[in-house]
């Protein structure tokens, strides 16, 4: 398999842009987020942007990013949590690429947001629900499509952001 770029893919706090900034790293590849991106060309945060306009508006603007990525090359790309939820855009995206799902259990992923200062604004609720009934069901809806937009699952679990690069460098190699 030519692959020209890797995608890191998952539920949010599962460690996408932590590893994804070591693998493009060790690569001598560029790194990108979609949430930053995103951030960018609307020109606030995302919870701003979901709070003033709303989900479905955020979704539009993010399925128009995952279209503009589509030509990238030598590219790392840490996507959103719901990124997989655009088939059409996903199916282009991960053309040539090697697409990477990380995975937490729903535990370790509301631990991690816990004790992440910047997820309040960073990550707005996608279904205002609270933390632990979202992760769960919007786990339970996402997981079939983690597996099958992905080509290797990697669990985070007691795993450090370096020896998640490190295996995935490795199986970049081997391909």
């Amino acid at each position: 398999m030519q692959t020209h770029n890797l995608i890191l893919t998952g539920f949010r706090a599962t460690g996408k842009t932590s590893v994804g900034r070591i693998v493009a790293t060790r690569l001598h590849w560029i790194f990108l987020d979609t949430d930053e991106l995103a951030r960018q060309r609307l020109g606030a945060p995302i919870a701003e942007v979901v709070a003033r306009h709303g989900w479905p508006f955020f979704r539009a603007a993010e399925s128009q990013l995952l279209q503009d990525l589509a030509t990238m090359q030598q590219t790392v790309l840490a996507t959103g949590g719901g990124a997989i939820e655009h088939l059409r855009e996903w199916r282009e995206l991960r053309r040539g690429a090697l697409v990477v799902w990380l995975d937490a259990d729903s535990d370790t992923i509301r631990r991690r947001l816990r004790h992440d200062p910047a997820s309040g604004h960073q990550r707005p609720s996608l279904t205002g629900q609270p933390i632990a009934d979202e992760i769960e069901h919007l786990l339970e809806r996402r997981r079939p499509m983690y597996a099958a937009g992905s080509d290797l699952r990697l669990s985070t679990e007691g795993r450090s952001p370096e020896e998640l690069a490190a295996e995935i460098v490795q199986t970049m190699h081997n391909l």
